[in-house]
């Protein structure tokens, strides 16, 4: 794709796209040639450009002919998948959050004040963190589909989360609060082992450093005593939570001026880390009524508007259990988007004042595959024997190789007309793996973005 450099903003560096490369309606101008002057290149801005649901989202609204941009921090920006796709109008190299959100934010404005835009679209916990002490100088400028911030004050903390769905009768896995390592004897003897120790809000920051926090299990108490102290200095607070076995269910929701627009349930058979993280191999399920009716007093009960994913895990005889609410598009929306659930667009449609569709059905038994994840997710099965919700190494493999087969998968970042993008992740896998650049010592900051605490 032939690639000019079109302005450079605070700091930021911006690139359109060719007119001969992505088509567009012809009322837009197209910004070539080195042009810097102000203009609508993107009716939609994309922030995160290296997650899986920003590309899902560029694909979505590329199909409605709108001109999308996306935006990476400088250093995700030589890989992104978005950054590689054809439909692709703009590309924006930001300061990283994590390092600056002020940097990052000021990078952001200017970058709209010079190339207005309909909607900005943050796909990440960290973004979102960046994005919200100056959500009000944000939304004079642009349309920032986000629930309030009273709502997201809940659905980011784990704790009041779980204490608001307690308070509505919904069942919650029984959590002890630690603050210090010497609370943690007590904890693991009420409770016995394994338990999963968990962070109180998943983006936190220390020292003006943002990291994302995620989940532990313990089996010993060394184990559970690293794990909170790693926690804990970074700056989060943790609990302490019983282990379920079953399998993990998510309802995603869009509710918005008082109603649900759509519903979507999937099931997560494998994901990466091996506990709570990311679903790699997911399918759409019929709407469970024991998780998707709590599922929307709870979501009502904040007020959440907008997207939304809520999970569950269950017992061993099948009871669900709270586990959390995203308030944000989860990273497999290909799989209720290639369902029928256009969640994308539901966001656009909210963000800008249009019309909104209430979605009644989708589609059944529709499976998603993301590889990258899932060579991953073999991976800890391989270094995490003995562990929970690890099997055994032969066992892994068999399921890992009859997937390919005997219930062959959607695979996700990859399509027949856009390529680019599933490909330079699987190099970027490759390439990093083989020359040992794995950053922060950590596989889960370099491939999925975000930081581990082990």
């Amino acid at each position: 794709m032939d690639m000019r450099a079109c302005s450079n903003v605070c700091g930021i560096r911006v690139t359109c796209a060719s007119a001969a490369a992505v088509p567009t309606p012809a009322s837009h101008t197209i910004l070539s040639e080195g042009k810097t002057r102000r203009g609508q290149p993107v009716d939609v801005l994309l922030l995160d450009a290296q997650y899986r649901q920003t590309l899902v989202c560029m694909r979505v609204y590329a199909a409605a002919g709108l001109r999308v941009g996306a935006v990476a921090c400088a250093s995700e920006a030589w890989w992104a998948p978005s950054f590689k796709s054809r439909w692709c109008s703009l590309r924006v190299t930001a300061p990283d959050f994590e390092l600056d959100a002020d940097a990052y934010v000021n990078a952001l404005l200017e970058q709209v004040d010079a190339y207005p835009a309909r909607m900005i679209l943050a796909a990440h916990d960290g973004s979102i963190a960046a994005l919200r002490p100056r959500r009000s100088e944000i939304e004079r400028r642009i349309a920032l589909p986000l629930a309030s911030e009273a709502a997201l004050d809940i659905a980011v903390s784990k704790s009041r989360t779980l204490a608001l769905a307690e308070d509505l009768g919904i069942a919650v896995p029984t959590s002890i609060p630690v603050s210090d390592i010497a609370d943690v004897s007590a904890a693991t003897a009420h409770l016995g082992y394994p338990v999963v120790i968990k962070p109180v809000q998943s983006w936190v920051e220390r020292d003006g450093i943002g990291t994302r926090l995620s989940c532990g299990v313990a089996q010993t108490a060394d184990q559970a005593k690293r794990t909170i102290w790693d926690m804990l200095s970074a700056g989060g607070d943790a609990v302490v939570q019983q282990w379920l076995p079953g399998r993990r269910e998510a309802v995603s929701l869009f509710f918005a001026h008082d109603k649900f627009w759509a519903r979507f349930a999937q099931v997560s058979h494998r994901e990466w880390p091996l506990l709570g993280g990311a679903s790699v191999l997911c399918e759409s399920i019929p709407l469970p009524p024991d998780i998707t009716s709590p599922s929307e007093r709870l979501v009502r009960a904040m007020n959440l508007e907008g997207c939304s994913m809520v999970e569950f895990r269950r017992d061993q005889v099948g009871r669900p259990f709270l586990m959390e609410v995203n308030p944000r598009m989860a990273g497999s929306v290909a799989l209720a988007v290639a369902s029928g659930v256009n969640f994308p667009r539901l966001t656009y449609a909210w963000a800008t004042g249009a019309p909104l569709q209430t979605v009644t059905s989708y589609q059944v038994g529709s499976r998603l595959r993301w590889l990258a994840g899932d060579i991953w997710n073999l991976k800890c099965v391989f270094d995490s024997q003995g562990q929970p919700d690890a099997p055994r190494r032969g066992q892994a493999v068999t399921r890992f190789l009859a997937d390919f087969v005997r219930r062959p998968s959607a695979l996700d970042l990859r399509a027949l007309t856009d390529m680019r993008p599933g490909l330079a992740e699987m190099h970027k896998s490759v390439l990093v793996h083989a020359h040992g650049r794995i950053r922060r010592s950590s596989p889960v900051r370099w491939l999925t973005g975000y930081r581990k605490v082990t």
